[in-house]
């Protein structure tokens, strides 16, 4: 019986260990994806069976969420990431938008957050009419990525 009970113990005790290895990941995690050969935060925002999830990239306009395969998903997001530098692909596709776009890098905007108008600077340009601001006064955590219907001018 002790033997019976010591077996049980011991595959008990290798399914919580062996289960322990595979990090979970659910809808609405934040995560850290690879994209283009480097690091991005991301959120889940759907499952597809327990190997693929589909993710938006923090900072990105939603053209580029994609499914990605569970080895891409790195981990979940502990404390403040910095963001690398855009994959090329988006570089590619912002220096064709900032040839029309109405507003450049470094303007001083206003941008609506909540119902209410806040100074800003455009900071980056992530696609036609699409771009990312910094808040004056905040942290780069409140950065965000907008349209023109968010912005106006100073």
């Amino acid at each position: 019986m002790a033997f019976v009970r010591s077996s049980v113990l011991s595959l008990s005790l290798l399914a919580a260990l062996s289960s322990g290895c595979k990090k979970r990941f659910d809808v609405g995690d934040n995560v850290l994806v690879e994209w283009e050969k480097n690091v991005y935060p991301a959120v889940i925002l759907e499952t597809q069976g327990p190997t693929k999830f589909k993710v938006h990239y923090q900072g990105y306009d939603p053209i580029w969420d994609e499914v990605v395969p569970r080895d891409r998903v790195k981990s979940h997001i502990e404390g403040t990431v910095v963001h690398p530098e855009p994959p090329q692909k988006v570089r590619a596709k912002a220096l064709a938008a900032a040839q029309t776009n109405i507003y450049k890098i470094g303007d001083r905007v206003r941008v609506e957050w909540h119902s209410t108008m806040y100074p800003a600077v455009i900071v980056g340009i992530v696609g036609q009419e699409r771009y990312r601001i910094h808040f004056e006064g905040y942290g780069d955590e409140w950065d965000d990525t907008v349209g023109l219907a968010r912005i106006q001018p100073r």
